[in-house]
């Protein structure tokens, strides 16, 4: 698991052995969790506020026995509770002794993946985990005496499936039968089914399966429209051998069939292309001599953010702001939080750029240590808001509401050794730094506010108002500037809210870790549109 939060060059310092009398005279050292690995994790993530630790289980993993790899604490802690192996099929309490006891929760999630797939399925199958019931949907079209299913899996990975049980008929009479499991397997589903499943540890449990039909009306179901292309889905009645997805600019009267398209049971998807940004269309399904009502969709424009090639900056005393004074802020930089102290980490630069020219500049980020913690250079779509206590509160995301399908431009980056490191990465100090550049859209309500004091980090792994996301790393020092491009894997057809594109000089920044001196220079990037 990578969970990328940014690097913010002030953030919490945790009071470990910061003393100060109580009531009673003793001192009081807080008891943290400062690191915790688990064999079979995919993350964990520590909150000091709420005193809890998440960790997120690969499928394999077996909740009830979870070994303990390592783990540490702030100074002055001891633990009691926590040995080398811990059941974490509920959450655990664990006491923190210093001169006072700390009581943290570790409590675990375990991501499985379940599907059904049946020939003709309209949709997802919907899974109860509570009476453990799964539900298949199919269209009326398609008798439930006769149902495929192509695949099946209820439980976690090691799982597997021995027999089904229920009632078919012969015409005359019902009969409950049990079956061995083998797909793909047709079956009479006008009744409900149940599924023997045997966990990997041995224990058997039973799921019940139940096929519902739907109403099927010829129709376009969803249109995912982008610049110069757009994806359409929609659903027919027959058998599928004469249907076809059509479109037309909609000032047009001629239809054209679409070329690129896949036809799966009642379910029929085109990708349409050579469509023009910006242009009003329409679409539609056509079984055979029926067709469904057009639905209309718009193309989107290109757009580009201002200042994508960095040639923008203006100074505001010790600080470097990377936008024209009195233009469009896009970018800003944590760097503010110590600038006063120890100048801009995130600079122009106007020799070294990736293209020459009058007023062409470059950005440049370099990692150090500042004031009090090692602190990564950095730049980030959005604006820095305030310091916070120790930390840094930033407001990420520029609105936006495109949908590139990547991130070009340049980088050129100078790695040099991890010099300072937290507990949890000490074992990474000597080692080559490494840097990095994110993009991601969102459709969050509103900007997500990072503030270090608190941990409160963008998880782009699990976050679900992430509907696009890329990473690029730069793992070793480069000669001179590379091209890059960040493909964006889309997670969803949703429309977004809002853009986010962060670069770091150490990639670790947010845990404190890199090396001084490190430094990554990026220029003109450019979205790219499909």
């Amino acid at each position: 698991m990578v969970r990328h939060w940014f690097p913010v060059i002030f953030a919490c310092v945790l009071a470990v052995g910061c003393t100060f009398p109580n009531d009673l005279d003793y001192p009081r050292i807080l008891g943290a969790i400062v690191s915790f690995d688990v064999e079979g994790a995919k993350s964990v993530s520590i909150d000091p506020g709420s005193r809890e630790v998440a960790v997120v289980l690969e499928e394999s993993a077996d909740l009830r026995q979870v070994k303990v790899r390592e783990y540490t604490l702030s100074e002055g802690a001891s633990c009691s509770g926590l040995g080398e192996w811990i059941d974490l099929t509920a959450p655990v309490k664990v006491v923190l002794h210093t001169y006072q006891d700390y009581e943290w929760t570790i409590r675990a999630t375990q991501p499985i993946e379940r599907y059904v797939r049946c020939a003709g399925q309209m949709q997802e199958a919907r899974f109860n985990l509570d009476t453990r019931s799964v539900y298949v949907y199919l269209p009326d079209t398609r008798p439930l005496t006769s149902v495929t299913i192509e695949d099946m899996k209820l439980e976690a990975e090691g799982s597997r499936i021995l027999s089904t049980t229920g009632y078919e008929s012969d015409q005359q009479h019902l009969t409950r039968v049990t079956r061995p499991v083998a797909f793909p397997m047709t079956l009479d589903c006008v009744t409900e089914r149940s599924f023997l499943v045997e966990l990997s540890g041995g224990e058997q449990v039973e799921w019940h399966f139940k096929a519902l039909q739907l109403e099927v009306t010829t129709a376009v179901s969803e249109v995912d429209a982008h610049c110069y292309s757009a994806r359409v889905r929609g659903v027919f009645t027959s058998d599928g051998t004469d249907v076809a997805i059509e479109y037309k600019n909609a000032d047009e009267a001629d239809w054209v069939p679409a070329t690129d398209v896949t036809v799966a049971g009642v379910g029929i998807t085109a990708r349409l292309t050579g469509l023009t940004p910006g242009t009003a269309y329409a679409c539609r399904v056509r079984d055979g001599e029926e067709v469904s009502a057009p639905m209309p969709f718009e193309t989107a424009e290109p757009v580009q953010p201002d200042n994508l090639s960095f040639d923008a900056w203006h100074a505001s005393g010790k600080v470097w702001n990377p936008w024209e004074e009195g233009g469009a802020q896009v970018w800003d930089s944590a760097n503010k939080a110590t600038a006063s102290f120890t100048g801009s980490a995130t600079t122009p630069e106007d020799t070294f750029v990736a293209v020459a020219g009058p007023g062409k500049k470059a950005c440049r980020m370099e990692s150090s240590y500042a004031v009090v913690k090692f602190a990564a250079g950095s730049v980030f779509t959005g604006q820095f808001v305030k310091l916070q206590g120790l930390g840094a509160e930033l407001a990420w995301g520029l609105p936006f509401t495109g949908k590139p399908v990547s991130l070009k431009g340049y980088a050129a980056y100078k790695s040099t050794p991890v010099t300072d490191a937290d507990a949890a990465h000490a074992g990474l100090k000597g080692q080559p730094d490494t840097g990095h550049i994110l993009i991601a859209l969102t459709d969050w309500q509103e900007q997500f506010h990072v503030v270090s004091s608190s941990a409160t980090y963008v998880d782009f792994d699990h976050d679900p108002g992430v509907i696009a996301y890329g990473r690029y790393a730069l793992t070793e020092t480069t000669d001179g500037y590379v091209a890059f491009d960040i493909p964006l894997e889309y997670r969803n057809a949703r429309t977004p809210r809002y853009l986010v594109i962060v670069a770091s000089s150490s990639s670790l920044g947010d845990y404190f870790t890199g090396g001084r001196g490190s430094t990554l220079w990026v220029d003109e990037f450019e979205l790219v549109y499909d």
